[in-house]
């Protein structure tokens, strides 16, 4: 009688141990692809000016990104459907937490360039001061 339940936890362990790795490679894909998805549409809006029209509120209004929550600069996110923006004439910087606790942002330059990079705090602030880094493949 407790055999069964012995297989049982062990296969169940298994299991977790086996699909973890899967996991956490769509967790960090999803949050990878908001933050790409979010620069995509400041990219959209600033062809008509410049990317610190590409705020917040500009986005939430007109950005195209009906399904993501668009946060202020000094907040924190803490969700992949949660974006943390900073706008200016110079660059655009968004920050996203995935599920598994780990933050990554993404940040469009003037000069044409965009700039990966993981960090602990996941607002856009601490983000556009960050050094480069590229994200990990997940």
């Amino acid at each position: 009688m407790v055999l069964p339940l012995i297989v049982g936890g062990i296969v169940l362990v298994v299991l977790v141990l086996v699909f973890r790795p899967v996991a956490r490679t769509g967790a960090v894909a999803y949050a990878q692809a908001n933050l790409r998805r979010a620069a995509e549409a400041a990219l959209h809006l600033a062809t008509e000016g410049s990317l610190a029209d590409a705020d917040r509120e500009t986005m939430a209004a007109e950005g195209g990104v009906d399904d993501l929550l668009l946060i202020d600069p000094d907040q924190s996110s803490n969700d992949p459907e949660v974006v943390s923006v900073l706008a200016t004439d110079t660059a655009w910087t968004g920050s996203a937490r995935a599920e598994t606790g780990e933050c990554f942002w993404i940040r469009v330059v003037t000069t044409g360039g965009t700039v990966y990079g993981t960090g602990t705090d996941c607002s856009a602030d601490e983000a556009s001061a960050a050094p480069p880094g590229a994200w990990q493949d997940p």
